[in-house]
């Protein structure tokens, strides 16, 4: 599992509701944790789940867009992309300026339509959940040399993931 984050800071999790998406952030989150001693810092705006001791959860943007700028070294988490990011010019910045903090970044969202082109473009690797075939061609031009076709095929809890420069992968979560 450490190869598929050690050399990331940007990551993007995307399917519809009751796919596994939280559940895999969750586990993302903990690997995180235990591997490299990163404290998550999640952005979830019904703050329905329990992340774990090492993760701090926030449901309020204003308040959380602040800490996270005067924290280092964490996991940022934005769950419900659709609503929390929303193709939010003004965020762009969060794409390209956390790293500076030593932070690395993953986005929670539904399909590649919650985030603007040049957000998609910051994700250096996705795992998809059942996407449609309109997603997936807004994924595929960010990752040109993968075939992502599947990803309209899959079951629940089942995804692909790819990397930058690597092939996708289809992948069964388990709890």
């Amino acid at each position: 599992m450490n190869d598929l984050f050690s050399s990331y800071k940007r990551f993007g999790i995307f399917g519809p509701s009751e796919a596994g998406k939280t559940t895999l952030a969750k586990k993302i989150s903990w690997h995180l944790f235990k591997t490299e001693k990163r404290k998550s810092l999640v952005l979830d705006p019904v703050a329905k789940d329990f992340w774990g001791n090492h993760a701090q959860v926030f449901t309020k943007e204003d308040e959380f867009w602040k800490i996270i700028f005067r924290e280092r070294n964490g996991l940022v988490i934005v769950d419900d992309a659709s609503v929390t990011i929303n193709r939010d010019n003004e965020l762009n910045g969060v794409f390209t300026t956390l790293r500076h903090q030593g932070h690395k970044l993953l986005v929670i969202g539904h399909s590649a339509g919650n985030l603007l082109p040049q957000m998609r473009e910051q994700l250096q690797r996705i795992f998809l959940f059942l996407q449609n075939r309109d997603s997936v061609e807004k994924w595929q031009t960010c990752f040109p040399g993968a075939d992502l076709s599947d990803a309209v095929n899959l079951r629940q809890y089942e995804f692909l993931t790819v990397a930058n420069f690597q092939p996708a992968l289809r992948v069964k979560l388990t709890k």
